[in-house]
């Protein structure tokens, strides 16, 4: 199979994996220390393609998570707000056994 600049980046990604699954699980370490070297030793300006957008949703994503992460919040906090949902959800179970025992 032949994988040219028509291909699509996902029928790539197929196709390497197929390649990946079809070789033996041994044989795993070595053909990724071969990609990496294939990979160093190819020019910086002839493979990096960046999409623009997608990399603008990620880096939204990112900002996102870390001022999650950031919030000031401490630990006690956090276990108060559990405790709370804890006893809340527990209340008016049809069974009699906690849904967080």
């Amino acid at each position: 199979m032949s994988i040219g600049p028509s291909t699509s980046p996902t029928t790539t990604i197929e196709v390497l994996l197929h390649e990946i699954e079809a070789t033996p699980q041994e044989h795993w370490a070595d053909l990724l220390d071969n990609l990496r070297q294939f990979r160093q030793n190819i020019s910086p300006a002839a493979g990096v393609v960046i999409d623009i957008e997608q990399a603008q949703r990620n880096q939204a994503a990112i900002d996102l998570l870390d001022s999650w992460l950031g919030d000031g919040e401490d630990a006690a906090e956090h276990q108060q707000s559990w405790d709370f949902l804890k006893t809340a959800l527990d209340e008016d179970r049809l069974s009699g056994r906690p849904l967080f025992p």
